[in-house]
């Protein structure tokens, strides 16, 4: 529990922001803890812009430690070049926090690319080697064919 000395003390608030798939859409979740006074105004922006405008939020709620929680969710349908991140508004903030969330890559685009990597790379390996092999054979027949008297 926070004492009533510490209790005067504006505490910061920790982040973390992280989405789910939900068929061609994406569930954002904005989880904001560990705050101390419970105000604070949390939601979700799209390209820096306040135009995420249907998102669930629940109560802000106490944690036995005597500071605050609350989540704010949105459902988006990213398209390319979109960003969404946290916008975070608390007393104890300098400047409002805005935590941009990453969408992780999936598996099957990084071992893709991956493996067109290694292609090219062996592909350009047979090529220079044949391109090689044909100076080296072309130059070897010019030094040994009989010289004409």
């Amino acid at each position: 529990m926070l004492s009533s000395r510490q209790r005067s003390h504006h505490i910061q608030p920790q982040v973390k922001v992280s989405g789910q798939e939900k068929g061609d859409a994406m569930k954002l979740h904005c989880q904001v803890y560990g705050f101390h006074p419970r105000a604070v105004d949390v939601k979700w922006m799209k390209n820096g812009e306040d135009e995420v405008h249907s998102f669930e939020t629940t109560n802000v709620l106490p944690n036995p430690d005597g500071t605050y929680q609350i989540r704010v969710s949105a459902e988006v349908t990213p398209k390319e070049g979109d960003s969404y991140s946290c916008y975070v508004d608390h007393s104890s903030l300098e400047e409002p926090l805005n935590i941009v969330w990453e969408p992780k890559r999936s598996v099957t685009v990084v071992v893709v690319a991956v493996v067109v990597a290694v292609l090219v790379v062996i592909l350009l390996a047979v090529v220079i080697g044949v391109l090689i092999y044909k100076t080296s054979d072309s130059s070897s027949d010019a030094s040994t064919a009989p010289a004409k008297a």
